[in-house]
């Protein structure tokens, strides 16, 4: 026995999600959600297709202080691979397993979350974010919409699903926000 509509549902839930992360992180534009890799405090790498340890150092170090406790670094897994392999100056790993099981990974001192809607490093992208999300405001007209249709659908058998939902995103604290962008081709 195996629910299909369950499945359907299951699906959904999870394209809606990705969704979300992608345009939470890489937004749109002007005339639509705003992504916080529309950050206006953007670090710009020495290379297009390799990041150093000491610029990552300079992006934490220009989010404020007040917005340190709450910051965390994103980035995509191919970035994340690329950071792992940093050694400091007594060949020791920088990027450190988190021993108190909240996170697999600390940079820094801060928590690595991995998202593969983030760019990959190339020339021109916004490779590495760090800083406190709560400098983008997420508005959501009302709550997520999933209904099964079942009367609509009656006379073939069959059963539908239909999402809905309606949301904004904009960034109301630069502050809180910082964007390591690779070095443009050329």
């Amino acid at each position: 026995s195996f629910s299909v509509t369950g499945f359907i549902v299951d699906q959904m839930a999870e394209e809606i999600a990705a969704f979300l992360e992608k345009e939470l992180l890489t937004g749109a534009g002007a005339n639509a959600a705003q992504g916080i890799l529309n950050a206006e405090n953007v670090k710009t790498a020495a290379a297009a297709a390799a990041i150093t340890a000491d610029e990552l150092i300079e992006l934490q170090a220009s989010v404020k202080t007040a917005y340190q406790p709450n910051a965390c670094f994103i980035m995509h897994p191919n970035t994340f691979t690329a950071v792992k392999k940093l050694k400091d100056g007594n060949s020791r790993y920088l990027l450190q397993d988190d021993v108190t099981g909240d996170f697999p990974y600390r940079l820094l001192g801060k928590p690595v979350f991995l998202s593969d809607n983030m760019p990959t490093m190339a020339a021109g992208s916004s490779a590495v974010f760090y800083g406190d999300c709560s400098g983008l405001a997420v508005n959501f007209r009302e709550n997520i919409s999933l209904e099964i249709l079942r009367e609509k659908y009656a006379t073939q058998h069959a059963v539908g699903v239909v999402a809905w939902f309606e949301f904004d995103a904009r960034i109301m604290d630069n502050q809180r926000l910082a964007v390591l962008k690779m070095k443009a081709a050329g």
